[in-house]
């Protein structure tokens, strides 16, 4: 085995079954398809971030299954707000009202302390780590998490940008390793509280940043028309890669892994929701042989960084409780021209 160490960080928004937001009744019987996935984990060692939704914490048998992987310190719980079904929902049910980020900070503050009282209530400790519904973070959201003693957020998608859906825009950046979120850059401003651990996504090129202005610039209204992307993704001459079973293919999942470890890259922040373990609930997995699949391709990637990398498996709330204690993560924190703030608009 290399001497290379690598930190895995798997991070499952665990939700309701129903896809998109809606203001009716949800079911969440996806959850009984977790015991699977969980043995996937137990054979590699992985303890996986499950980021629970309200309706699935209020769900006597589905918080059960979750508290026995918890009760064997096999997995981390932290919290996903979905706006339109955590109370208190006073706010119109629309797309725009969907992202977190849009409303009130008031009313944002309110449903992340109900979510947050009732997690805490049902595993009897406080989540300390967030990831908001559709991505959507934003300045009033990081005040909301700061208020209620979360540690870590995992909400940043790296060059993706969710404005046309009303939500966050992170073209910004490229970056794929933690930082701080700070809202005030001021010399009297008080330390950061917040560390983003972003979703892993990057190119099938190195280095990112050069290859992220590339290709934004093809995404230019006029060069639209000869659909660029799409030809070089298909291609392969520029690919951007998501480290999510649900959107890469094993080979492509490999293949940003390689980059990443050939390059320094310490952290690997896997992504994907519990829903898409119950077949036909998400776009990503219509059936039982898709569903195999899916489980084939975090196999894949599970098999392939445990040969050629010493794999150091951390939940959200271990990475940064482990920064406190030691230097470890300072370079990767705050490295030269790293976003330390969440910029307006965010």
């Amino acid at each position: 085995m290399s001497t290379r160490q690598l930190y895995l960080i798997i991070t499952i928004d665990v939700e309701e079954d129903q896809w998109g937001f809606n203001g009716g009744l949800w079911e969440v019987e996806n959850i009984r398809m977790l015991p699977r996935l969980q043995k996937l984990f137990d054979r590699y060692g992985i303890r996986p971030t499950y980021l629970v939704s309200y309706p699935v914490v209020s769900t006597p048998w589905a918080a059960d299954i979750l508290h026995e992987v918890l009760s064997r310190q096999k997995c981390e719980i932290g919290a996903h707000l979905h706006p339109w079904n955590t109370p208190p929902v006073t706010e119109e049910i629309n797309q725009r009202n969907s992202m977190l980020k849009n409303l009130p900070y008031e009313l944002q503050a309110a449903k992340l302390t109900e979510l947050t009282e009732k997690i805490a209530a049902v595993f009897g400790r406080r989540p300390a780590s967030f990831r908001a519904g559709r991505w959507a973070l934003g300045p009033d959201t990081v005040k909301a998490l700061v208020a209620c003693d979360y540690l870590t957020d995992c909400s940043v998608t790296p060059t993706i940008s969710w404005e046309q859906y009303g939500g966050a825009e992170y073209m910004h950046t490229a970056a794929t390793e933690p930082y701080w979120l700070t809202l005030d850059k001021s010399a009297n401003a008080p330390p950061p509280s917040i560390l983003e651990v972003p979703a892993t996504i990057g190119f099938n090129r190195w280095p990112f940043t050069l290859y992220h202005r590339i290709h934004s610039r093809l995404q230019i209204k006029w060069f639209r028309y000869f659909r660029p992307i799409g030809f070089m993704h298909y291609t392969g001459i520029l690919r951007k890669i998501w480290l999510s079973p649900e959107i890469s293919s094993a080979a492509d999942m490999i293949q940003l892994s390689r980059l990443m470890l050939e390059n320094g890259m310490l952290f690997f922040n896997m992504s994907f929701h519990s829903t898409t373990l119950l077949p036909g609930k998400t776009p990503f997995v219509k059936d039982a042989r898709e569903l195999d699949h899916f489980y084939g391709r975090i196999e894949d990637l599970l098999e392939y960084l445990s040969t050629v990398a010493e794999v150091l498996p951390l939940t959200l709330s271990e990475i940064r409780k482990r920064m406190n204690g030691t230097q470890l993560f300072s370079a990767a924190c705050n490295p030269p021209n790293r976003p330390t703030c969440l910029q307006p608009g965010v």
